[in-house]
């Protein structure tokens, strides 16, 4: 009598061999801009540093990638972050590193110095050291691209996080198949497939305690919100936010294409451009490109992510019978209208 739960297993394991090598093709995540000086050069494997936690995803992303390798001319590099933030950390390190070496794949790790528990902006902050040290690591070895395990949950997470922080709507994406040098094969990949696979081959894994934790605003996004929400769209919220993620990218083409040809002829007529924005140029644009255009403005010179209320308060004082005022829009910067122009004012903390 044939096992049917182990055929279902063998089943879902190609399956998802299957799908990964599609999103490859699909998505083009061995293709980069930079041209062979040759049209008849012969193709060399992509070397590709693939960055591993230890925890499920991350995992399943290697033993994947390793059984795909040949077939995709991959060259892997395993690179590891030990943040130093649980004791379970170095026991983490030393099993990331067991699985480099049962493939003789090579192994790096990075250790961080600089991260505290309990620090003001410590996700933010691990996250900004972990892509910075990771390019750093692209370049020392000559790797094409860096791989991560986020997968189509993440994706989930990332979207209803920037509409929960107050994003444009043109911006509730998640995140990119391909931002260079950064590929995520795992986008349309549920955490549950990934977890069937792992069990199904007998892979371990380790856990990251702090996923558990309803300190961090994501985790009660995952284990609170999600499930709500989930429960309210009868099991259809992959489907709306997908539906979400598309207008908002065809909205976002949509501006873009007319920033770059308000933002020509701006500069055309008006040499302060970077510095000022003229009012009647600002008049000639719709409602919407006027939007962008003031939040490009503001964002390019203070690094500032602005909220879509400052935005429209912003717009509330536009269309005021006031036409001199300041607009606070943190400790050291101030938007300033002077009648005619729209100006920034930087007032650095002392």
């Amino acid at each position: 009598i044939p096992d049917f739960d182990d055929y279902y297993q063998e089943l879902s394991v190609e399956s998802l061999l299957q799908k990964i090598r599609k999103n490859w093709e699909t998505h083009q995540l061995s293709v980069f801009k930079t041209k062979p000086k040759y049209k008849k050069s012969i193709k060399k494997p992509l070397k590709l540093v693939l960055c591993v936690s230890g925890g499920c995803d991350s995992v399943s992303l290697l033993h994947l990638l390793q059984r795909l390798s040949s077939l995709l001319l991959l060259k892997l590099h395993v690179l590891h972050f030990n943040h130093q933030l649980r004791p379970e950390a170095d026991h983490e390190q030393a099993f990331v590193k067991s699985l480099a070496e049962q493939y003789k794949i090579p192994f790096h790790f990075k250790t961080a110095k600089h991260l505290k528990p309990g620090q003001a902006g410590l996700q933010e902050t691990a996250r900004e050291w972990r892509i910075e040290e990771s390019i750093k690591m692209l370049k020392n070895i000559g790797a094409d691209c860096i791989a991560t395990g986020h997968h189509a949950d993440d994706q989930t997470e990332t979207l209803l996080l920037k509409w929960l922080r107050g994003a444009h709507i043109s911006n509730l994406q998640g995140m990119l198949w391909k931002n260079p040098p950064f590929i995520r094969p795992l986008l349309n990949c549920r955490k549950k497939e990934l977890m069937q696979y792992l069990k199904s081959n007998n892979f371990s894994w380790m856990e990251d305690s702090t996923n558990l934790s309803s300190s961090y605003l994501r985790n009660r996004v995952r284990m609170e919100l999600v499930p709500l929400l989930n429960e309210l769209t009868r099991e259809g919220l992959d489907s709306r936010i997908s539906d979400l993620n598309e207008q908002s990218s065809l909205l976002r083409e949509w501006l873009d294409k007319e920033y770059a040809e308000w933002e020509i002829a701006a500069r055309s007529s008006e040499s302060k451009y970077d510095y000022t924005i003229s009012l009647d140029e600002l008049n000639k644009a719709n409602r919407s490109l006027q939007e962008e255009i003031i939040y490009k403005f503001i964002s390019k010179q203070t690094n500032m992510e602005l909220s879509y209320k400052n935005l429209r308060n912003i717009f509330e004082l536009l269309l005021s019978e006031n036409k001199h005022w300041e607009y606070s829009l943190s400790e050291e910067w101030k938007l300033v209208n002077s009648g005619n122009e729209l100006s920034l004012k930087n007032e650095p903390k002392i």
